[in-house]
């Protein structure tokens, strides 16, 4: 279902219902995949099999029968687990998932598949390198880096259209989930951009309760289906750009895409005030009496059939494929695919022409010798069991023999040329005790033994400031029995050797370092401490010690508070918000392992003029100069230049929302001094 489902598991504190599971999670994860798993809890919502069968039948309707295949937001390949049997067997699958934990257990499930660990926005990937998109993309109110994208200043879901859109070849189609604000907001600044880029097909749009089931989420999606464009075509399709009114069954109008206003039976549902996990008294997409796979049927009957053509080839020219290289083949480095020696270059592997045998006979033997050394450094790396690592060993022996047996040492000069350029060449030369002036080569001690050791622990420690250091540096904390164990003492004995260095937390009753208890917020620590004290008198030695690095007051004038400081919580900035701009339907959070502030508004809320005019300007909203602010981001306006294909800034607009930015600055400190 994704961690987005079950967010309850990272919370602190956690809840009585959610104790046992949050705990175990805990134990289960390293410290990295927790931090990873706790940050995607944004928006891992995994689609439903009912979405992605449907999703395939309507590609498939289109003309897609097999090809190059992208999932840029993999999850756990749930879009590669549906596809049908005889598209899947024909067709090159590649994805892209940030989670390491869940890219782990998609590699387990589809391991023909090249599946990245990144994000999508650090993934390279050469242009035009696929024949489909398809994907339930991330969405939020955040930013990705991508110096490639940064100046169009694209939320998450619009940026992961625009690469994908670079990434698909003219004529290819991409399938994408996203929340209806890609079509419905009145910024459509991604709907401009994609405008001579993508052929509109059709889209359909689910209900709320399309993921409620599967990944316990609500919130209203549409399924967008485009066609790249080739140079000098020109879009076809439906119009899609514009929003326009649409009257519901009650009469309550609603301004959406002016395409499912003409179309609105691509709608498995009718529009309302519903709401949604986000936000109260928003749109939404409330569902009618029908199946959700029976309402898709019929809407994916309404889309066109068979404008997709296959990748067409010149017969005048070898059929050269493009080849995604994989992670583990470095660039510049030769590779061997499918029996053919390719070189990487970007993102792609390209096939090596006019080889002489002789030549490719040592390039193939070479590849050999340099995986088989690598898993032996990866087996010891890994600190894999001692059988493994002596079969890595002998598998590199025997290929290593087998080499020089037919072209001689690695360090000879035919095989260093004929390896020219790889990255690898220096680790390849390095197996070798190599003698220039005989041109003998010896076997270097990787072939006989372990040349990486993983680190012992000591068993003793000769006094109770070694103990410490020893606790810290291999687990992390102070642990007395580790410690004790050390000097074969009980802590009772060597606590008074350690009297200043260590303190024990009348809190948590954890023992800390100096630097840790006597740091953060020591002034709520003195009050804990003293209130230890009363009761117990051994703390009476943390009450001195706190009492000795309490800092001055600050006076009211000495203080700056500001949008964006951690201090200041997010329950005040979003009283600022409401009172600045006359509104309740409004949420300000923040994500501390993200160190990103969130500000959402309902639709009530970004539609009053102190949003927009007073506070905001029509191309940028109070309420985004709120989140920029918070963020520590200048707002910028761009507009596209269509003849030159270029994005230029608009000045106008910048300098109006960058002086409406200030005014809301100034108006907080002075609300912050009681102004």
């Amino acid at each position: 279902m994704g961690w987005g489902g079950i967010p309850q598991v990272f919370a602190s504190p956690l809840s009585t219902e959610w104790k046992a599971e949050g705990e175990r999670l805990k134990v289960l994860l390293t410290s990295e995949e927790y931090d990873a798993a706790r940050a995607s809890t944004l928006n891992a919502h995994y689609t439903s099999p009912t979405v992605i069968s449907a999703i395939y039948d309507a590609v498939q309707q289109i003309g897609f029968t097999s090809g190059r295949v992208l999932e840029p937001a993999l999850g756990v390949g749930n879009f590669f687990g549906l596809m049908p049997a005889e598209m899947s067997a024909r067709s090159r699958l590649t994805g892209v998932e940030i989670d390491p934990l869940t890219t782990r257990i998609a590699r387990r499930l589809y391991p023909d598949a090249d599946i990245r660990a990144q994000g999508f926005e650090t993934a390279a990937f050469g242009d035009g390198s696929f024949d489909l998109a398809i994907s339930n993309v991330p969405f939020g109110d955040y930013k990705l880096h991508d110096p490639s994208f940064n100046e169009h200043n694209f939320l998450v879901h619009d940026y992961f259209f625009a690469k994908a859109v670079e990434k698909v070849r003219p004529g290819g189609l991409l399938a994408l989930v996203t929340s209806k604000g890609t079509l419905d907001k009145v910024n459509s600044s991604l709907r401009g951009y994609l405008a001579d880029k993508v052929d509109f097909i059709g889209a359909v749009r689910l209900p709320n309760t399309a993921f409620k089931r599967n990944a316990n989420t609500e919130v209203t999606t549409d399924i967008v289906f485009l066609r790249r464009l080739a140079a000098g075509e020109k879009p076809t399709g439906p119009t899609w750009l514009n929003l326009a009114e649409h009257a519901n069954r009650d009469g309550a109008v609603f301004q959406i895409n002016e395409y499912l206003v003409a179309n609105p039976h691509m709608m498995l549902g009718h529009m309302a005030n519903a709401g949604t996990m986000y936000r109260r008294n928003e749109p939404a997409l409330v569902a009618d009496d029908r199946d959700l796979s029976a309402a898709l049927a019929e809407a994916v009957a309404a889309l066109p059939q068979g404008i997709y053509r296959s990748a067409e080839r010149n017969i005048s020219e070898p059929n050269r494929e493009t080849i995604i290289a994989t992670d583990d083949v470095k660039e510049n480095a030769f590779a061997l695919h499918d029996g053919v020696i390719t070189i990487r270059t970007g993102s792609t592997l390209t096939p090596v022409a006019n080889l002489p045998d002789e030549t490719a006979r040592r390039i193939r033997g070479l590849i050999r010798v340099r995986g088989a050394v690598r898993e032996v450094l990866h087996t010891q790396l890994a600190d894999r069991a001692e059988a493994e690592i002596v079969e890595a060993r002998r598998q590199l022996n025997s290929f290593y023999d087998h080499f020089v047996s037919r072209f001689g040492a690695i360090n000879d000069s035919p095989n260093r040329r004929a390896f020219r350029g790889d990255p690898d060449l220096p680790l390849l030369c390095s197996l070798e005790d190599y003698d220039n002036d005989t041109k003998r080569a010896t076997k270097a001690s990787i072939f006989r033994e372990r040349t990486i050791q993983r680190s012992q622990r000591r068993r003793v420690a000769e006094s109770a400031h070694d103990a410490l250091i020893l606790s810290l540096n291999e687990i992390g904390r102070v642990d007395l029995a580790h410690m004790g164990a050390l000097l074969s003492r009980t802590p009772d004995e060597f606590l008074p050797e350690l009297k200043g260095l260590i303190y024990r937390n009348p809190e948590t009753q954890h023992w800390e370092t100096e630097d840790q208890y006597l740091s953060g917020d020591v002034r709520v620590k003195l009050q804990t401490a003293r209130a230890a004290a009363a009761t117990d008198a051994t703390y009476e030695e943390n009450v001195t010690a706190l009492e000795a690095v309490q800092p001055e007051d600050l006076t009211a004038s000495e203080i700056d508070a500001r949008l964006g400081a951690v201090w200041i919580p997010a329950a005040d900035v979003e009283a600022f918000a409401k009172s600045l701009l006359g509104a309740d339907g409004i949420t300000v959070s923040h994500a501390a392992a993200l160190g990103t502030w969130f500000v959402r508004g309902d639709f009530s809320a970004r539609g009053t003029i102190a949003n927009t005019t007073e506070w905001g300007t029509m191309r940028y909203s109070a309420l985004d100069l709120i989140q920029d602010a918070l963020n520590l981001k200048t707002p910028t306006v761009y507009d596209r230049d269509r003849k030159n294909d270029t994005v230029v800034i608009n000045a106008q607009e910048t300098e109006a929302a960058r002086d409406r930015l200030e005014k809301i600055k100034e108006r907080f400190q002075n609300v912050g001094l009681g102004g």
